[in-house]
Parts: C-alpha cells; sequence; structure tokens
C-alpha cells in the first residue's frame, strides 16, 4: 500500500533556502567542496553504516545512500525531517528525530558518524562526541566539518576593519562575518578542534578547505571571470588551505577510537 506524501507544516520556501549557498562563487565552491568531502569520507568503508547526526534537511546522508551504504539522519527538529522526506520522498535514508549529545542507538552501531557545520550549535560538544564514539565500530570514523573564525579571511576582515575604524569610517550594524553568530554556542578554530577528542577519541587527520570565503571583493572578483578561471583560482587557494588547516575556511577533522588502526597504517 503506499501513501500520498503531505507537505510539512512548515514554510517550505524557507526551510529549503536556509540550506542553501548564497549565490556568489566563493559560496557556492566552497559548499560543493564540503558536502562533496564528506560524502567521500563517509562513504569509505563499501556498504558501511553511516550516521549524519544534525542532518537537517538529510541531504548529504540521502547522497551517501545512494552510494550504497545504509544512512541514517539524526536531526533534531522535525520541521527539517519533514521537509527532507518532502522533497526527495524517493530516499531510503532512515531520518531519526534525535539531539546530538543522547544518540538513540546501539553501542558500535556504525562505521562513520559524520557532523557538517552543526558542531558549534550544539548544547554539549563534549558529550556528543562521546555518544559518537560510543556508536562507533572499533575500526569506524567521526568525520566532522567546522567552520574556522580564526582563517585567513577572518583575520584580514578583522585588520581591515580595525583599520576603517580607525580612520573614522563608521561599523555596519549588522554582523561581519568573522565574528561569531548568536546562535554558536563556540567559537570554531584549530584550537578548538584539537581539544575535541577528550579521552573518548583520537584525531586521525586533519584538513582544511577552501580559503578567502567572504573576504573583501573576493567573491565579487571570482564572479567576475570566466568559469574556468575563477574555478582554476579557486582550486589553487583550496591546495594551500588542505595543507594549513589554521588559514582555512573549514575545518576537516578525522577521528577514530584509541585502540583503532591510525589512517596511515591502515592506507
Amino acid at each position: 500500500m503506499t501513501t500520498e506524501a503531505k507537505p510539512p507544516e512548515a514554510d517550505i520556501s524557507y526551510s529549503i533556502c536556509d540550506f542553501e549557498a548564497a549565490p556568489e562563487r566563493d559560496s557556492q565552491y566552497l559548499y560543493a567542496a564540503v558536502e562533496r568531502t564528506m560524502v567521500a569520507l563517509a562513504s569509505e568503508v563499501p556498504g558501511g553504516r553511516v550516521l549524519d547526526v544534525a542532518c537537517g534537511t538529510g541531504k548529504v546522508a540521502m547522497r551517501v545512500q545512494e552510494r550504497g551504504c545504509i544512512a541514517v539522519g539524526a536531526e533534531a527538529s522535525s520541521e527539517m525531517i519533514g521537509v527532507g522526506r518532502w522533497v526527495h520522498p524517493e530516499s531510503r535514508a532512515t531520518m531519526v528525530r534525535s539531539i546530538a549529545e543522547v544518540l538513540p542507538f546501539a553501542t558500535g552501531t556504525f562505521d562513520r558518524v559524520i557532523c557538517q557545520g552543526s558542531l558549534d550549535h550544539f548544547a554539549d560538544a563534549g558529550a556528543f562526541m562521546r555518544e559518537a564514539a560510543r556508536v562507533l565500530k572499533p575500526e569506524g570514523r567521526v568525520v566532522i566539518a567546522l567552520a574556522n573564525f580564526e582563517s585567513v579571511s577572518c583575520r584580514l576582515g578583522r585588520l581591515i576593519d580595525r583599520t576603517r575604524w580607525k580612520m573614522g569610517r563608521p561599523r555596519p550594524p549588522w554582523r561581519r562575518y568573522w565574528e561569531t553568530p548568536e546562535d554558536h554556542n563556540v567559537r570554531g578554530d584549530l584550537p578548538y578542534v584539537r581539544s575535541l577528542g577528550g579521552e573518548a577519541l583520537v584525531l586521525d587527520r586533519m584538513f582544511g578547505l577552501s580559503m578567502l570565503w567572504l573576504f573583501w571583493r573576493y567573491g565579487s572578483f571570482l564572479d567576475l571571470l570566466p568559469e574556468g578561471a575563477a574555478r582554476r583560482i579557486w582550486h589553487g587557494f583550496d591546495a594551500v588551505a588542505r595543507r594549513r588547516p589554521k588559514d582555512a575556511d573549514m575545518i576537516m577533522s578525522v577521528w577514530r577510537k584509541p585502540g583503532a588502526t591510525p589512517w596511515r597504517k591502515a592506507r
């Protein structure tokens, strides 16, 4: 028996747009790179079980499912779950309502636990990391993508802002991109990322993604160029960011249990 999918009781347009990148190329390239990287890391184990925590509408979990894995999305907002099911009713990914700090899964269930751009919203990031370690299989990995508020772009933005203020230029009333948003409970940067594992997890590998995102006139400069030239410039900065996560716009970290085989030995 089949049932007709009904739209969730929410502002659909607002909810979907809330998860779309800005139209500028620097944002489009970054968001696409983060999602592509998360999907690749999540599906490293063929047919593996993957948990996407704070999955929003479940887009990444659905892409992981398409790669042959068993994907589960955990999301606290029933609205986001409803939007995801409305937009992609054909997806076989499972969506579960849950907060990150108390995951409703048995110990040792998943090959990968991923979290994209949401950890700085959690009430207790340490509790989430401990829960992620608990539901992880012995050789599993936890993958975290977190915005870096000490990136080169943020540091340069603050420098220019201070210089303009000393010259008597008024500051705008809105939040500048290098300032931590009000809905963030922590300020993401490299030292914070390094501290995430606690006693539950060990840092396995780390790299950066993108550089100069949102920096003054960088996005508009890329928008003026032919597509091929814009991508070459972006990829050039991204190559530097991958080796220098401290300066990158997004920090990617992969974690393992203390007794698990390190990544370099595993490969």
